[in-house]
């Protein structure tokens, strides 16, 4: 696609602030409470911590994952 092919192409609207608004509040409400599991991190040994913030790094990269599509 050249720079002659995008200025023939009609420019598509942003999504209203209203909007935007909404979904980042519908995304928020949809994430998981981490505070207890974080809690239960800072008192576990070495390991299981590992296990734990491991566990909390792949919900929030899974949830980021799902933002993104």
């Amino acid at each position: 696609m050249t720079s002659d092919d995008l200025s023939d192409s009609a420019p598509v609207p942003a999504p209203s602030r209203t909007d935007r608004v909404d979904a980042v509040e519908t995304r928020v409400e949809r994430l998981p409470d981490l505070s207890d599991r974080i809690r239960k991190a800072g008192a576990a040994p070495l390991e299981e911590r590992a296990a734990i913030l491991a566990a909390i790094h792949e919900t929030l990269s899974s949830e980021l994952r799902d933002a993104e599509d």
